[in-house]
């Protein structure tokens, strides 16, 4: 196994009408939370809208249309390149979290973006994943116990799950819940779920939690 450290970043964009920045090459993400956003790389534009979602592996443009956008933006990169936020007019740009993850290099992998969605006290079985990546809570609140530790998380919270690590996860009883995810998945589980119940038991019990899947594109380590 080639193991090697990379950072896998988001960032808060809040775009105004007409605002316009490139950023650098990079393999990323960018999920729209509300507004309108209209994004070009090479050979690629494309507008989103609240819950919609943009990939691109290379030099990539935003703007803002209609009133502006809300944008969250996952980057994979090397643990030494320079911090992304976007230094421009008419954008506020927040560093929402850098999270280490150890990736097998050797093995084809996908960026896969998803959201989770809980209906009330809906609760993910204790369970482990065959990929790291990289929460951000989307709606309501959740708790997750994992590694001894007990956190809830708030909507604009984000945070690394590893994909060993065992977690619990039990969502708001007052109000709906969901939380948005890029996972760096390995290819042979393209189309399919990366998780891995513990306990036999709760393999075939009723699951509380829903996914939609935004996009799973091939990247180059």
């Amino acid at each position: 196994m080639a193991q090697t450290s990379f950072c896998l970043r988001i960032y808060h964009d809040h775009l105004t009408e007409g605002a316009e920045a490139t950023l650098p090459k990079a393999r990323r993400v960018i999920y729209c939370v509300s507004g309108q956003a209209s994004l070009s790389a090479p050979g690629k534009t494309q507008t989103i809208i609240g819950d919609q979602a943009f990939f691109s592996d290379g030099e990539c443009t935003v703007r803002g249309d209609g009133e502006g956008a809300r944008l969250w933006r996952w980057e994979l990169v090397a643990m030494s390149e320079p911090r992304g936020e976007i230094h421009a007019k008419g954008i506020k740009s927040f560093d929402a979290g850098n999270y280490e993850i150890e990736l097998d290099t050797s093995i084809k992998r996908l960026m896969r973006l998803d959201r989770v969605s809980f209906p009330l006290g809906g609760e993910a079985l204790t369970h482990i994943h065959a990929a790291p990546g990289v929460r951000c809570q989307l709606m309501g609140n959740l708790r997750v116990d994992s590694v001894g530790h007990r956190t809830r998380f708030w909507p604009g919270d984000s945070w690394v799950e590893h994909g060993p690590d065992q977690v619990y996860a039990k969502a708001s009883e007052k109000e709906l819940s969901a939380f948005v995810r890029v996972m760096i998945v390995p290819e042979e589980y393209k189309g399919r779920s990366t998780i891995t119940y513990v306990r036999p038991e709760d393999k075939d019990k009723p699951k509380s939690q829903s996914y939609t899947r935004y996009l799973e594109e091939p990247i180059t380590l």
